[in-house]
Parts: C-alpha cells; structure tokens; sequence
C-alpha cells in the first residue's frame, strides 16, 4: 500500500497533499510492525539482523531523542504539524518501515516485486503529472507537482524512481524489460525537469555521473553494461554542455521550468541561501552539541533573522540545506550521527568490495546503481530539505542495501517463545496494543484535519464555528495552526454584520482563548505573537495589539515585516511621529524595501516634512512606486502637495492609461492650482485615449472651459 500512499490526495484534511500521505503511513507501518513482530517470534529467519546501516539509523534516533527532549520545544520536534508532518515520531516510522521491509524481503525476486509495484505508482504519478503540465488546465505549462502538491517533493520522488528504473534494468536479462525500464526512466527524467527544481536536477546530473563512472571503472566484468555507462556519461556530458551554451536559445528560454535550470547561476541564487545558511550557523554556535531539536530552525531564522530577506518567505522553517537542517535539528552529534548512515552505506558499497576481493554481495552494476541514487539524493538535499516522501524511499534504499549485508544476531535467533502462547496471548495484545496506538496517536489528529476542512466548507458562522471548537477538543498536535486558523477565521467575522453579535463574540473569544494558550505552550516564537498582534488590531483592540507586535519585536528585533506593523499600529493610535521613526527605521535597514520607502514618504508627508519626501524618491523606479501606492497618494493630498501629485498621477496614467479616475483626477488637481488649461487638455485626451469615456470627459472639459462644476449634466 505504501507505494501508492503518494496518489492519494486527502481533500477532506486540511493540507491535502501533506496529511493524507503521512497519517496513513504512520498506520500503515504501525500494524505491518505490529504484524511483523508476532512473526518474529513464531519464525527466526525475519528475526532482525545486524548491518552497520541500521545500527547508524539507531544512534541516529538515540541522539536526536535527546536533541528533541532538551531543545527549544520539544512538542514541535516530536510531532511536527500539519504542513511538514515530520519530526521524530516520522523519524522512527521510517527506521521501523526499513527494518520491517530489510527483514522481510529477503530475495531478488521479493525486492522485484516491491520495486515493480512503486515503479508503476511512480508511472502513474509521472503521467498525471505530464498530462497537466500539457494539458489546458490551471497547471499547464507550469512546474509539475502532480498528486504530491510541490514540484520540489515531486523532483526527489522521481529522482528515486529514476535509479530505480536503472537498478531494474540492470537486473533484468530481457531486452525488451529493459527498453521498457529505459523509456519509463526517459519519462521520469523528462517529469523531473519540468519539475524545474534546480537542486535536484544537479543531484540527478551528479547521481548518473556518480553511477556510470563506478560502472566504467569497475564494471570490467559486464562489457555490455560498461557500454552503456559510456554512452550514458556522454549522452550527460552532452546535455549539460546543450544547455549550457544554449541556454540563449528561444527553446530553452520559452520552457520556463528548463530556463530555470539553464539559468543557474550560484553567486546570486545562492544569495538567499546563503543568508540563511549564516543565521542557522549563529544558531549551530548557540547550541552546538545537540541543536535546537527538529522543527525548531523558526526560532534560529527569528533571532538571527537578516534584513537582506526582507522581501522573501517571513517565516522560514527549514534551513534549506540537509547540512544545517541537521546541525540545527541535532547539533553536531546528530549532525555526525545522519552522516553515519551515509557512511555505513558507502563502507558497504565501496569500501567492502576492496577489503574482501571475494565480495559478491552486490555486483559492480548494482554498487554503481545504489552510490548514483545516494549521491543523487544527498546532492538534491544540500539545497532543499525532506518530506515524506524523500523519507520513505530513502528508507527503501537503506532496507534494500540492509537485507544484503546484514549478519543473524545469535542471540536473538535462539530465543524460543512457545506457539501457543503467541497465538493466544501475544497476537491479541498486540493486535489491541496497535489499535490502542493508532487511535490515540493518529486518529485525533486526523479528525482534527478533517474539522478544520468541515468548518471552511460550512456556510453557516454558526456551523463553521462549531467545527473550529470541534477541532480544539481533539487536543492533536497541531495546535498552533488550529489557532491560526480559528484566529484569521475570526478577523474576517468580526467585521461581517450580517453575523450575529453573540456568534461574533465567540468568535473573538475562542481565538483569544486558543491563542493565549499558545503563548503559554510555545514561549518564544515570534510568528505567534504577530499572528496575535495582527488580530487585535483586526478586532480594534490597539493598545493590545500594540504590546503583542512589541513582544513579537523583542524575539525578531530586525525582522523589517514586525517593525512595519508597529508602525502602522502606531498611526491607528493617532502617534504618527512614532510611526515616521518605526518605518525609517525599517527602511534603513535596507534601502531595497520599496515599501519602507512608500509609507516612511506617506509619514514625512503626513508630519509635514514633504521636502524631506520628495528626496526618497531617487529614481524613476522608486517614483513608480509612490505613484502606485494609494496611502501614500492619500497622504500628498491631505497636505495639498499638488505639484507632486500631478507629478504622480501624470506616472498613473502612464501605468494604467485605462483607468478613467485617473484621468479625472488629473483634471481636477490641474483645477485646484488654476491651470484650466491643463485640466481642459487632460480631458481631451482621455476622451482620445477611451472612447467609452469620451462623452462624459469632454462633457467635463466643456464645464471646465465654462467655468462650471465639472461633471454637472456629465
């Protein structure tokens, strides 16, 4: 089932794409391990093995349970939430679904059959996803996600199945499978580059690169095969040289998703990353042994936070980088404990084979296969971060190299367990054990998902608040983005007057409840008391929202988004001095943030420094800004600055010449400081410019002429 866990999209939950994937697994693997350990007890042969890649996976797990326990909040990095739905609880999940699959599939023949059954999932999501990429839907032509909802988890999952189209093909001895094997991985290659995720199509270029140079190096025993791999490193080194010197080309430059690829260029895309890179590395130094714990990086990203990111994603929860997720999630312990796994795998398929020159326990073929997909994978990861999906198969890969290497325990094959007692003790009570797990671990999250859905599709205030409370009281792990949710619910029906005010009331009162209990639960974080800021301002409570922005400041005290919202809270209160210094503020931290810029003018304008206003507008760019930005245009008006806002509203009409208020605002600037002449010519021109306007503005120019109110008789 688990193969096909990625078609399945669960539009009932809230995060479809996300949630579905991951609560079925974690069941999934929960009754299979539960399953699996009554076999164990009533046959040897699938008693669990030593390998060194699933003992690196265990001090993995030991260490980050430490990391995660004594971190910054240990809720988050043992549950996660609904949108990332990771942590340690699908870190454990993962080791149990590679020890089940590493000791159950235990022949060719068996691993055949499992990897033919992802193989045809991974068909199925590939063709979708090709057939909205081509189709004429609101997805064509765009990056393909098909059933996974993000073209980067989409790139990492075809990635796999990319390696393992070649590991089928080089097991196969049937010409016309393997055709078959090499056309299937052509169309995955083909999906992965419309997935237009750079960093993973560099980890397929090193993957295949990694693969085909073991295979001629090493593979002197398969000449067929060494072929192959020549002419594959040849078909590599040419498609990156096409694309590379032609990436002027129209063909490539039309193809948004191969442009993107095409259009690499490291010293500037790195420089978001880079940045990011730099603050997680001030959190590595903050808590270097073992980190933060995992889903914690938002506290790093917040009290590091750099202006340089002001015009990009406010709240960054991974690092980008499976480095310093890693140093930030574990510290270096857990950052060194993730590498060993890498390490046993490579020791198994590199190494081993030189120390033992009898070694037969993978062939060359299958080593190059196996070190392409792991090279691939980890290169794909220096830029991006996992997913459930990653995670799954990357789990796969190591069951896969696990049920080769791996030694019998003969202390655990001896032990005997009488048959009668498993079939009449140990299989029910583990059978109720498992239920008992589910229903209290998984279920109450999964009704959660489906509250929040419910309350979004009610049309009654009533109904959808009731859904909301419903949510509340299966007390799931995702907490915060129940509050959330509940919150922004609650700004949008306190201002509706159709609601009735006692179900407006409640509204206010349970976002005030749940996000109190937030802050309670989760001290620290920035992003819940902007969140609570933001509410109490959409409900008029402004001395409150006031004290929340400046908590929120306190914990992200140069995040340009917070200093912003204090600024206009200040100007609600009537303080627009305090709010011409938060927006300078704001804007000196960096003199890129065009909206700093705007509303910093509209203050200096509003506090009567419009010379001092006029001078922030340096270039014409900037100027295009201010013409667009209707506060600031407010803000000239309010101090009769009328030359600067013909100057503006001469930019106005050049952006949007069919914008008829514009014109006509034009006109009646000119009237305001005498020319009639200009708001005659004005007038005439709209009525060139827009037929459809033309009776009414010589209607007004006409009054104009006559010295009358301009749109009387118009």
């Amino acid at each position: 089932m688990i193969p096909f866990l990625v078609i399945y999209v669960a539009n009932d939950y809230f995060f479809p794409f996300i949630t579905g994937k991951n609560f079925y697994f974690r069941i999934i693997i929960e009754l299979v391990v539960a399953a699996w350990a009554v076999l164990c007890l009533l046959d040897v042969q699938y008693r669990p093995k030593f390998s060194w890649v699933l003992s690196s996976f265990s001090v993995l797990l030991i260490v980050m349970f430490f990391a995660n326990l004594l971190g910054q909040h240990p809720q988050t990095s043992f549950w996660s939430n609904f949108e990332r739905m990771d942590g340690y609880v699908t870190l454990v999940h993962i080791f149990l679904y590679a020890v089940v699959l590493g000791s159950v599939l235990k022949t060719k023949q068996a691993w055949n059959w499992y990897l033919h059954t992802t193989l045809v999932a991974a068909f199925i999501t590939a063709f979708y996803g090709i057939a909205q990429y081509t189709g004429t839907g609101e997805k064509a032509g765009v990056r393909i996600e098909s059933f996974l909802g993000n073209a980067a988890y989409l790139s990492i999952y075809m990635l796999f199945h990319i390696f393992i189209a070649f590991w089928l093909f080089v097991e196969s001895k049937v010409t016309l499978h393997r055709v078959i094997y090499a056309l299937v991985s052509v169309m995955f290659i083909y999906a992965l580059m419309n997935s237009g995720t750079r960093g993973t199509v560099l980890g397929l270029g090193v993957g295949i690169g990694t693969m085909v140079t073991y295979i001629m190096l090493f593979g002197s025993r398969y000449v067929e095969f060494r072929k192959y791999a020549i002419g594959a490193f040849i078909l590599l080194a040419l498609g990156a040289g096409t694309l590379i010197l032609g990436k002027n080309t129209d063909f490539v430059q039309n193809n948004p998703n191969i442009a993107r690829v095409a259009n690499i260029n490291l010293s500037e895309d790195l420089k978001v990353r880079g940045t990011i890179w730099g603050m997680a590395w001030e959190g590595v130094k903050e808590r270097p042994v073992l980190g933060w714990g995992q889903g914690n990086f938002n506290y790093v990203f917040n009290e590091q936070y750099d202006p340089f990111l002001f015009n990009q994603e406010q709240w960054f929860d991974r690092a980008h980088s499976i480095i310093f997720d890693w140093l930030i999630a574990g510290g270096f312990l857990g950052f060194i404990a993730y590498l060993g796994v890498f390490v046993a795998c490579g020791y198994y398929l590199f190494l081993q084979p030189f120390l033992k020159k009898d070694d037969e326990t993978f062939t060359a073929l299958e080593r190059g296969v196996l070190l392409g997909i792991l090279v691939g994978y980890f290169t794909h990861n220096l830029v991006v971060f996992d997913n459930i999906v990653s995670y799954i198969f990357f789990g796969l890969i190591l069951a896969l190299i696990h049920s080769r290497v791996a030694q019998a325990i003969p202390e655990v094959q001896k032990v005997k367990v009488d048959q009668k007692l498993v079939s009449q003790f140990i299989a029910p009570v583990a059978a109720v054990l498992v239920v008992a797990i589910i229903y209290t671990t998984q279920i109450p999250g999964m009704l959660a998902a489906g509250d929040i859905i419910d309350g979004y599709r009610a049309q009654d205030p009533e109904a959808r608040l009731q859904a909301f409370k419903k949510a509340v009281d299966r007390d799931s792990f995702a907490k915060q983005e129940i509050a959330e949710q509940i919150a922004q619910q609650a700004m949008s029906i306190v201002r509706d007057t159709q609601v009735a005010e006692g179900v407006r009331q409640q509204y206010v009162e349970l976002a005030i409840k749940q996000l109190d209990e937030l802050v309670l639960n989760k001290p620290g974080d920035a992003r819940i008391h902007v969140f609570m800021g933001t509410f109490y301002r959409a409900i008029g409570d402004l001395d409150k929202a006031a004290e929340q922005m400046g908590i929120a400041r306190e914990f992200s005290p140069l995040k340009q988004s917070i200093i912003s919202q204090q600024a206009i809270i200040a100007f609600s209160q009537g303080n627009t001095e305090q709010a011409r210094d938060l927006f300078a503020e704001a804007l000196a931290l960096d003199d890129r943030n065009k909206e700093a810029r705007e509303y910093y003018a509209a203050m200096l304008f509003i506090n009567n420094q419009a010379e001092e206003a006029k001078t922030l507008a340096t270039d014409a760019e900037i100027l295009s800004g201010f013409a667009a930005n209707d506060f600031l245009l407010n803000a000239v008006n309010q101090v009769k600055e009328y030359e600067f806002m013909i100057e503006l509203y001469k930019i106005k009409i050049e952006q949007n010449p069919e914008v008829e208020q514009n014109w006509a605002s034009l006109a009646f600037i000119y009237s305001e400081v005498g020319d009639k002449a200009a708001a005659v010519t004005t007038m005439r021109g709209a009525a060139l410019e827009l037929p459809n306007f033309a009776k009414k503005a010589n209607c007004i120019a006409d009054n104009i002429e006559a010295d009358k109110a301009p749109e009387v008789g118009c």
